[in-house]
């Protein structure tokens, strides 16, 4: 009987990855200062602030002892959850691609000007394995260019988040 009920049974069922995670690591270059710049600009240089490898930045509102740890927590508590993302175009023309917890990506105007064709040609491989993304309109996985540009900033967060690196800092408590 259990040659039978083996027959049966079906395939077994793969294990899904959580968190799950993009295929597409984005190699474009990362500007730092450039990043640090337009982050204090955007948050009016009075937020602590710490840049990760792949350029994500986590901000708090309130005053943190330890930046670098609680950045890690942070960015550990987006890639554990769904990451959400709220996209806006800032006064300068980048655009600013903001999560569920107190972090986002700056996209740079002058970035999808370099490397659009690249973005282009990749975006699909930034959505997650079984994930489905509805746009503004409704529409699953069907990306305009906002959504391209959501991808793209994303795709560097999931990087981020999977070997979180934190290569700079601003404390504006500490430069008072």
């Amino acid at each position: 009987m259990s040659f039978l009920s083996n027959l049966f049974k079906g395939k077994p069922e793969e294990k899904k990855r959580f968190p799950p995670i993009p295929k597409w690591r984005p190699n474009t270059p990362v500007d730092y200062e450039k990043i640090v710049d337009r982050a204090k600009y955007y948050t009016g240089a009075k937020l602590q602030l710490a840049v990760f490898e792949n350029g994500t930045v986590a901000f708090f509102s309130a005053p943190v002892s330890n930046i670098e740890e609680e950045a890690k927590i942070s960015l550990n508590n987006i890639y554990n959850s769904h990451p959400d993302v709220k996209p806006s175009t800032m006064d300068d023309g980048n655009y600013l691609i903001e999560y569920s917890y107190p972090a986002f990506t700056i996209v740079f105007k002058n970035d999808l000007d370099n490397f659009w064709d690249y973005i282009e040609e990749n975006h699909m491989q930034g959505i997650c394995t079984d994930e489905v993304l509805i746009n503004g309109n409704g529409e699953h996985n069907v990306f305009d260019r906002m959504g391209k540009i959501c991808l793209f900033g994303r795709s560097k967060m999931f990087m981020d988040a999977q070997e979180p690196k934190i290569v700079m800092t601003f404390n504006p408590i500490a430069n008072k």
